[in-house]
């Protein structure tokens, strides 16, 4: 007697599979990522040019004006990393802009986790340059704060929140630690412009977030719904 599977069936079953095996690797699996219910607090600064020396790895130099940021998120849904959370600082970066002509960015430190494996993973495979830790967002009155960090150094930035958001979309590149441009991200969201309240930036004796230095908070504002992936 033969049994036949249902195409459809078939596939849910190899799904669940693939999701259960993943959840439960000592490891992630290589990229492509697939992050889906993403939400960010960010910051745009510009930095002190005397707090970057010897910052960037060599044959990369910063945009003319200094410009980058700092990023608190969470995903919750996707594929390979999920469910974790992240913050970390970041430089804009001449000569690798993305498709739509975004300037590239250089992490100048910065946490992903809890889980070890997402920050093995950001390192193997874009030489992120980033440390196992945590990060989470809460509103208290007006603020928003998203704060992140390992135990042995922070960064924490907090907004207010406007009420005006709309779709947003794009492409970003981020350089690693080898300086060449290995992290591509294709990107969607809700953006809601808000006002920036603060940064605050603690970094371990001797590591680049102890160093680097705001020179002004130029905005901010939160990207709610983001769905995004992760490419090599």
């Amino acid at each position: 007697m033969k049994t036949f599977v249902k195409p459809l069936a078939a596939a849910s079953f190899v799904v669940s599979g693939l999701l259960a095996s993943a959840a439960g690797a000592e490891t992630a699996p290589p990229p492509p990522y697939l992050m889906t219910g993403a939400n960010t607090v960010t910051i745009a600064v510009t930095w002190d040019a005397a707090s970057l020396d010897g910052l960037l790895p060599d044959g990369v130099e910063p945009a003319d004006d200094l410009s980058g940021g700092l990023n608190v998120y969470d995903a919750e849904g996707g594929f390979g990393l999920t469910p974790y959370s992240a913050a970390y600082a970041y430089i804009n970066v001449k000569g690798f802009d993305s498709a739509i002509g975004a300037p590239a960015r250089y992490i100048i430190g910065g946490w992903y986790g809890p889980d070890p494996k997402v920050a093995a993973a950001m390192n193997t495979h874009f030489n992120a340059g980033v440390g196992t830790g945590d990060a989470n967002q809460s509103g208290s009155g007006d603020t928003w704060t998203g704060t992140g960090g390992d135990g042995t150094g922070s960064i924490t930035i907090v907004i207010k929140p406007g009420s005006e958001c709309g779709p947003a979309a794009g492409t970003l590149n981020y350089v690693g630690t080898t300086g060449e441009a290995g992290l591509k991200i294709p990107f969607t969201g809700s953006f809601c412009g808000g006002e920036a309240v603060s940064v605050d930036i603690q970094g371990a004796e001797g590591s680049a977030l102890a160093q680097v230095k705001v020179d002004q908070i130029l905005g901010g504002g939160r990207l709610l719904d983001g769905i995004f992936t992760f490419a090599d």
